[in-house]
């Protein structure tokens, strides 16, 4: 993400694919984490202009609403369903929340993969 508003959103990234690189559970852990963050941080620059406030699910609803997001019926599926990931991977493996297991890397690059369809996805509205 070049633009400069996004620079918050392409350090999280960096720092997870820093993480990824590592190949350890606690990288791997740590890279879902900053992986889901920057979905998040991405959300919260499209919809409220900075970062710092509302849940991912949240997100998606008001942009949908805003006509910021994408809103057909397609989209919408997946985006529920990407939230419900997000949301499952971030408790049971990240390290925002005492973690249950530590993340595997299919996990982690699974997570990585949704997060760069979710960004272009997003963004290729905007062109």
């Amino acid at each position: 993400l070049s633009h400069p508003k996004w620079k918050e959103v392409s350090k999280l990234l960096s720092d997870g694919f820093d993480e990824y690189r590592k190949n350890t559970p606690q990288g791997y852990s740590n890279c879902i984490t900053n992986t889901i963050s920057a979905v998040q941080a991405f959300l919260q620059i499209m919809v409220n202009g900075r970062t710092g406030k509302d849940k991912i699910s949240k997100l998606i609803t008001e942009g949908q609403k805003k006509n910021i997001i994408p809103n057909d019926f397609f989209t919408k599926k997946i985006f529920e369903n990407i939230e419900s990931i997000f949301a499952r991977e971030r408790q049971e493996t990240g390290i925002s929340h005492p973690k249950k297991e530590y993340a595997t890397e299919k996990n982690t690059r699974t997570i990585l993969n949704l997060a760069m369809i979710f960004f272009q996805h997003c963004i290729q509205r905007k062109i």
